[in-house]
């Protein structure tokens, strides 16, 4: 899955470099994690929220965490570019929120009755829908670990 979105984003495909996916729930570990793979020859940097976290956290408070990190990048040249993915779960409501805010990659549970119809407004939007999270994450650059040892 996380391969389809850096073909999405990119039309060149290293294979010699890995993909870097780190869970990352506050602005410190985001910011760890992007200090953590400068110049360790990663090809894509991917921050993915916690499982669900647009129901419990929301997807404003994702999107300003991931814009303050931007903001904080921009002044640190040699930070990575990156991608960020805000999981969902199954709420329509918060995937369709998130979407029209501006929100390009997203986890959605395919098992949703919803699924069609937030497929097809990111579609619309250009925007990515992910029906599983990806197999490899990273440890926290940070060293904090959640309860799924993730």
């Amino acid at each position: 899955m996380i391969r389809q979105i850096c073909q999405h984003l990119s039309t060149e495909n290293d294979d010699n470099n890995p993909d870097c996916v780190f869970m990352v729930s506050t602005l410190r570990e985001a910011c760890g994690a992007l200090r953590a793979v400068q110049g360790n020859g990663c090809s894509k940097v991917i921050l993915i929220s916690p499982p669900a976290a647009a129901g419990c956290m929301g997807g404003p408070w994702w999107m300003a965490m991931m814009t303050q990190c931007r903001s904080f990048q921009d002044q640190e040249l040699a930070s990575p570019a990156f991608v960020d993915i805000l999981d969902c779960g199954s709420q329509a409501g918060r995937a369709v929120s998130a979407l029209t805010r501006g929100q390009k990659h997203i986890v959605f549970d395919p098992a949703s009755p919803q699924r069609k119809a937030v497929e097809m407004l990111a579609a619309s939007l250009g925007a990515t829908v992910l029906f599983q999270r990806p197999d490899t994450i990273q440890p926290s650059p940070l060293g904090i670990v959640g309860p799924s040892g993730e």
